[in-house]
């Protein structure tokens, strides 16, 4: 490649990002008014500087409060990290519940687990902003990686203002190119010195810190080779550019996706979704005009705009004190001199009409379902009722959050520890077996107790009739339903005993009862005999 020529991978990134941010540009002044409103953040999707973006706080936390709540809520019930939020499980069912394999299951579920825990991964906070931004802006940027020397897993999730994506025709993630801001002296120590082009190498040498356009472009790598090293020997191709003579910074690849891309409600043929903040923006809008105009009337009313003759009636640099005298406010004539411009008639808009909008907003968060603080009087079955509520609406797009975003995360976590040795082959049993995720969160379970509910509630039916047909019992499978309702508690697989232990146990038990019987009647027999003989009668008999 001759000196100064552009690198047509570079080319490609550059040129990649202005036409997949093309796609998202209806969305953006909806996203831009979103996060002042609403999120309360500054920024712009323009990727303008930090002295561009807009600083203007909004007049009420009514919105920004709401979403919080019900993003709070999302992660709460999908992802709380004080339960165990998801399992590892396989299609075959006779399979799963075999002991060796719900032992593995369990045990390679508690330690994929484990790896998203503080000491391990910024998950949790990360997960938090991903779902606030699902909830308001339709779509989230979730990054994963394991840097190279360390053994603490990179999860965050970037701005989106940052990331451009395409979908799939089914909404995979397929290629991402990302555009940052780094200084030459940050370029230089993340990716050496010398892979810089000339220009920034010497600002980075003197020390600059003024921020600089780079690139990060992750694609399917067609040029993919099973077995091979370097990139070519990597699914997804990884390219870093710097804008700065077309340069790039780095190739390599991974083995997995590192980029999730939630979404809301996306629209058939959509690629960028719409979150309920799309719903909630209008009434914002409506409570930081009307709070605007009403401190505005209000202040106008407090502090109105004086008329005087001439600049000298106005003593105190024009400000007017409690409790002070205004030399020459009034004529001889005693006509005051020195009146309020009464031409203020008010807004017409009242606290009503300013709380109407204000519960219009929290309506589109889910409020009353989502905030149950400060209720009190409410009976345990209105609790499982409003819960239940809150799963119904939630339940379609919890769903899309478990298959865009979770699902994806958990099948490359438990991969990346898989062939770093951290969890342990299968039994040879399950050699090929696809594993699917079981997801065991407070919306999963809720779910699943309701089976659970419904096997106690048969029990409980049965348990009268018995008492006047025990047959009626040999129709329930007693093994299967101390399954189904471990499964529905959540209850670890070495708290249960296999089925083939079991038998075992009940084979010794049958056994030992049948030898005890057996003693007893040869214990009543020897009885007898003495009771005879000494009678006198087995002799006669004789």
């Amino acid at each position: 490649m001759r000196t100064g020529e552009r690198d047509p991978r570079a080319t490609d990134a550059i040129d990649g990002w202005s036409e997949l941010k093309g796609a998202r540009s209806r969305h953006e002044a909806d996203w831009d008014e979103t996060q002042k409103l609403i999120l309360a953040r500054p920024g712009s999707f323009g990727m303008g500087t930090v002295q561009d973006w807009r600083r203007e706080k909004p007049i009420s936390a009514a919105a920004h409060i709401a979403a919080q709540n019900m993003s709070a809520g999302i992660y709460g019930t999908l992802t709380n990290p004080a339960n165990r939020w998801f399992a590892l499980g396989v299609p075959d069912q006779a399979l799963k519940h075999w002991q060796p394999m719900r032992e593995w299951l369990d045990l390679a579920g508690r330690r994929t687990l484990a790896s998203f825990a503080p000491g391990t991964s910024p998950f949790y906070p990360s997960a938090m902003q991903a779902f606030l931004d699902t909830t308001c802006l339709g779509n989230a940027a979730h990054y994963s990686e394991r840097p190279p020397g360390e053994r603490a897993i990179l999860d965050i999730t970037l701005s989106l203002a940052e990331v451009c994506f395409e979908v799939d025709a089914f909404g995979r993630v397929t290629e991402v190119i990302r555009k940052f801001r780094l200084s030459p002296v940050a370029a230089a120590h993340q990716f050496g010195i010398k892979a810089l082009p000339p220009r920034l190498a010497q600002q980075a040498e003197k020390g600059s810190r003024d921020r600089v356009d780079f690139y990060h472009h992750v694609k399917r790598n067609h040029a993919f080779q099973a077995g091979r090293l370097g990139p070519t020997g990597k699914r997804w191709s990884s390219i870093y550019v710097a804008e700065e003579g077309g340069t790039v910074l780095r190739h390599s690849g991974y083995d997995e996706m590192p980029f999730h891309a939630p979404r809301w409600q996306v629209d058939t043929g959509e690629v960028y979704a719409r979150g309920q903040a799309f719903i909630a923006l209008s009434a914002a809008r409506r409570i930081d005009l009307m709070g605007r105009a009403n401190l505005r009337a209000g202040q106008q009313a407090a502090d109105p705009i004086m008329i005087a003759p001439d600049k000298e009636t106005i003593p105190l640099a024009g400000r007017f004190r409690p409790g002070s005298t205004v030399y020459g406010g009034m004529s001889a004539g005693g006509r005051r001199l020195v009146e309020p411009l009464n031409t203020f008639q008010g807004t017409g808009l009242s606290l009503e009409m300013e709380q109407y909008a204000v519960d219009e907003v929290r309506d589109a968060f889910h409020w009353s379902l989502m905030n149950l603080a400060g209720r009190t009087g409410m009976t345990a079955t209105e609790v499982i009722e409003r819960q239940e509520e809150k799963l119904r609406l939630m339940a379609p797009h919890m769903g899309r959050l478990q298959e865009e975003f979770l699902a994806p995360k958990i099948a490359q976590r438990f991969a990346l520890l898989f062939k770093a040795g951290q969890i342990p082959p299968p039994p040879p049993e399950a050699a090929g077996m696809e594993l699917q995720v079981e997801y065991t969160s407070a919306a999963s379970m809720a779910a699943k107790s309701a089976e659970g509910a419904a096997i106690v509630r048969l029990l409980a039916d049965l348990t009268p009739l018995a008492d006047i047909k025990p047959e009626v019992m040999d129709r329930i499978s007693p093994d299967d339903a101390v399954e189904r309702l471990a499964e529905a508690r959540g209850v670890p697989a070495e708290v249960l005993t296999s089925r083939q232990e079991a038998a075992q146990l009940r084979e010794q038990r049958a056994e030992a009862q049948q030898a005890a019987q057996a003693l007893e009647a040869a214990q009543a027999g020897g009885g007898v005999a003495r009771d005879l003989g000494a009678a006198g009668l087995l002799e006669g008999a004789a």
